[in-house]
């Protein structure tokens, strides 16, 4: 859900940016079709991008813990002296 209100609100930052570098003082219909359209893809696109990137960095944190854990073992099994 914050990813879709997130997608939303930089869908309307991305349109108002395009419209005001489009000439905000002549408005025209292929100004505000293209400003549209850029609002709207950013809209899309954007939660999307998001969740993959929140994936990876779930995943990344994981995989250091498991390499923290396996790190630890194996300082723990060389410390041990032979039976």
């Amino acid at each position: 859900m914050i990813r879709r209100i997130s997608g939303i609100v930089l869908g309307v930052i991305a349109f108002l940016l395009v419209y005001w570098l489009s000439g905000l003082g002549t408005p025209s219909n292929p100004n505000l079709a293209l400003s549209l359209l850029v609002g709207l893809v950013v809209a899309l696109i954007s939660p999307w991008i998001i969740g993959l990137l929140l994936v990876r960095r779930v995943r990344q944190r994981r995989q250091d813990e498991i390499d923290r854990e396996v790190q630890k073992q194996l300082a723990e099994q060389q410390n041990k002296p032979p039976v």
